[in-house]
């Protein structure tokens, strides 16, 4: 199998350098077909999760063959916002990466922390350029791509629940035993290597299936079958264990909403409205649970009985909500005294706390739980001063991402709704990351959030070249009067006038028709 795995890896490879924009979908075949593989290769190998960095290196490479311009002063605000608070992360990642060596004497750590904090960045930049080249049509097909590949894959997961044996599925490992004392049941991975990894998939399917029907007449053939998919969503959530899969979906319609309140109704109080809304949509769900229904998972005196397992995990699910305030307490800011006070101010070094350190001497085997919630990482990663760092750097980045939807909210409804959608999966993702760290050192996951900050700082860029094709007049046949649509200006796109609004766009020279 490891021949079948490298041999399939170098082909990938090859067709990413030689047609760079297929990247991305070759990152989602790659991404989805490791696990399998690494399942039925001997020993299960810890490096077929690299395989997605190495193909998404690949599609680089192609782009910088293509003289595609990857640094990213391509970013309109880097030099006047970004690139201060960039460097000195950049600086304190070094600095870090030299006290983990000294301190464990092993490599490998310091490598894995280098490809959480740096893989994000270098895919926001390829996904920016990607979306101003291939436009929202190239961004909707890498979606439809995902859903529609992902949905294939969930059906492994529906298999595993019913009963379906197969080397390819279950998680790696020992796996995860949800339940005790007459309730237990494995989690269900499918094709996936983790139940936490699967249950990331299916949340974040179910955004990607929002932002690309939002907005659009469905027949009732295509309404039925979304309906269909929601449920089977629901069900395959459900069977993974992981509840945080209905925090991520309900934090991302919270965010959504209020979006479009804020900017496209241009009401405060309305999107006020929708975020006291969103929070007593979750109480609302918490009053349908039975009280004490937690508890009876691990006690003998369960009201729900030993032989109903099923409705044990499906109620077990639904509690995820009361759970939030108790978590948020474990693993929001405890992890960040924890850290503290175990390796001092300074931190353990870069990679310390990285998922997939385990393998190499770090990880929770050795540091405990102090690294599982987001603060606590950083913490151990890059000591306190790291924590203001990465905060000051990711408000930065959020500032950048508010500008381009209040250009958007000017300029274009459509490309502003397809900006909320991916605002509202960061945030989603951010929450997520606050209280669980581990779905978070896979390399895929790190790569579709880089690219999701990539197209929202595209989207301005790419609205106004749209606009401008579509608002030039069309060929008319003899004798008729050429019909002419208004043609947009670059200043609708950015908060402030450009000087050269035919060829300049939020600060981003546009590449002439037919380059690459």
């Amino acid at each position: 199998m490891t021949t079948f795995a490298f041999a399939g890896l170098l082909l990938a490879c090859f067709a990413a350098v030689f047609n760079w924009r297929a990247g991305l979908i070759l990152c989602v075949i790659v991404a989805l077909a490791q696990d399998p593989a690494r399942k039925l290769t001997s020993g299960s190998p810890v490096y077929f999760v690299v395989f997605v960095g190495v193909v998404f290196a690949a599609a680089w490479v192609g782009a910088w063959i293509n003289r595609v311009k990857l640094g990213p002063q391509v970013i309109h605000g880097w030099r006047q916002q970004l690139q201060t608070p960039a460097m000195l992360f950049v600086g304190l990642l070094a600095v870090q990466a030299m006290h983990s060596m000294a301190r464990w004497d092993n490599p490998m750590l310091p490598a894995i922390g280098l490809v959480f904090y740096l893989a994000p960045v270098v895919a926001v930049v390829f996904a920016h350029q990607f979306a101003i080249r291939s436009g929202t049509r190239g961004i909707r097909m890498f979606l439809w791509f995902y859903v529609g590949a992902s949905l294939l894959w969930f059906l492994s997961i529906f298999a595993e629940t019913n009963g379906v044996s197969s080397r390819m599925f279950g998680e790696v490992g020992v796996g995860q035993i949800i339940y005790s004392y007459g309730l237990n049941k494995k989690a269900a991975s499918g094709f996936y290597r983790a139940s936490e990894i699967a249950a990331w998939h299916i949340a974040m399917v179910s955004c990607c299936l929002f932002i690309l029907l939002n907005g659009r007449k469905l027949s009732l053939f295509k309404t039925v079958a979304v309906a269909v998919a929601v449920l089977f969503l629901l069900y395959v959530g459900f069977a993974t264990g992981r509840r945080k899969m209905l925090v991520y979906v309900v934090i991302f319609g919270g965010v959504y909403l209020c979006l479009f309140a804020w900017f496209l109704r241009g009401k405060a109080r309305l999107a006020v409205f929708g975020l006291i809304a969103s929070v007593l949509m979750s109480f609302a769900f918490l009053g349908l649970i039975p009280e004490g229904s937690e508890g009876g998972f691990n006690n003998e005196t369960s009201t729900l009985g030993k032989r109903d397992v099923q409705a044990a995990w499906t109620a077990r699910a639904l509690t995820v909500f009361a759970d939030i305030p108790e978590r948020f307490q474990l693993l929001a800011y405890r992890p960040v005294e924890w850290a503290v006070d175990g390796y001092g101010w300074f931190g353990a070094g870069l990679g310390s706390a990285a998922q997939g350190a385990q393998h190499f001497g770090g990880g929770g085997r050795k540091f405990g739980g102090a690294g599982e919630g987001g603060l606590g990482k950083i913490t151990m990663d890059l000591g306190v001063p790291g924590v203001f760092l990465f905060l000051l750097l990711i408000v930065t980045v959020a500032r950048q991402m508010w500008s381009r939807l209040q250009a958007l909210s000017r300029g274009s409804r459509a490309h502003a709704t397809m900006a909320f959608g991916f605002v509202a999966l960061l945030v989603a993702n951010v929450a997520g990351f606050s209280v669980a760290t581990q779905v978070y050192g896979d390399v895929f996951v790190l790569l579709i959030l880089g690219w999701s900050v990539g197209f929202v700082l595209a989207l301005p860029t790419v609205a106004y070249q749209e606009q401008l094709r579509a608002a030039a007049p069309p060929v008319a046949a003899i004798g008729t009067i050429p019909l002419r649509r208004p043609v947009p200006q670059a200043a609708d796109f950015d908060p402030r006038p450009l000087p050269n609004p035919v060829s300049i766009v939020a600060g981003v020279v546009l590449p002439p028709r037919g380059s690459t």
